[in-house]
């Protein structure tokens, strides 16, 4: 097989394993982010390097829910990656991120670290939930458990997240041997995918168990109607989930 199809095949194997060990820990995450959006509550999201992509993927997305903020910082962006895989292992540094976060009690934080040891993701956990806040995680268990805590503790995402929703990836991310090397990663698909699924459920769970509409965002490609609906919708979050 090639490569590509072999990546496609592992791709399609990881979501289908994922679907179905993960729902209760699926549907726990929906219904708190249900509940926190009916409450008057956004949703919050953080990853560093790569995972930071996923964090950003519900942000302002067709389909997706206007109550969303991303914690972006732009020492730990992809775009760096260098830079930001050291950063991510510096202790202390958390603290600083979660000092000009607005995070209130009773809100949801999905926190996604594909290994889940370095210090920041591990420091902002421990930080959102002195905050009151029920942390997901969105984390790959077994690369965190085959790695050492690079956390001065010792402790992983998995150990203090509220919630974890495990990837079902593999040590080392990528899937395709090829030689002696392996391509091909799959954790920012599957997160992307990942987050997706929580906002349909949480969508779908905020109409079925508080009668409310879920405000939902719809592609701003779709004429002047569309423009509307999402700026009626995003003026009343607007002091919570800056758009920049």
């Amino acid at each position: 097989m090639n490569a590509d199809l072999a990546y496609f095949a592992a791709l399609q194997e990881n979501l289908t394993e994922l679907a179905t060990a993960e729902q209760p820990a699926i549907e726990r995450a929906a219904g708190a982010i249900a509940d926190s959006i009916a409450a008057g509550g956004v949703v919050h999201y953080f990853g560093s390097g790569h995972s930071q992509l996923v964090a950003i993927e519900p942000l302002l997305r067709a389909g997706g829910l206007a109550p969303v903020n991303v914690i972006a910082d732009p020492a730990l962006s992809p775009v760096a990656p260098r830079h930001a895989g050291a950063a991510e292992r510096v202790g202390g540094y958390a603290a600083a991120i979660l000092g000009t976060a607005d995070i209130r009690p009773g809100e949801v934080v999905v926190v996604i670290s594909n290994s889940g040891i370095n210090a920041v993701p591990v420091e902002f956990a421990l930080g959102a939930r002195e905050l009151g806040a029920t942390v997901v995680a969105v984390t790959n268990r077994a690369h965190s458990l085959a790695a050492e805590s690079r956390h001065a503790g010792g402790q992983r995402l998995l150990d203090i997240a509220d919630i974890v929703i495990d990837t079902h990836g593999r040590p080392g991310d990528a899937v395709v041997p090829l030689g002696e090397l392996t391509v091909g990663a799959l954790s920012t698909v599957v997160g992307a995918a990942l987050v997706n699924a929580l906002t349909c459920r949480a969508a779908e769970l905020l109409a079925e168990h508080h009668g409310q509409a879920p405000p939902l965002i719809v592609s701003q490609n779709t004429g002047e109607d569309a423009e509307h609906h999402n700026n009626a919708l995003l003026e009343k979050v607007k002091d919570r989930c800056p758009r920049g």
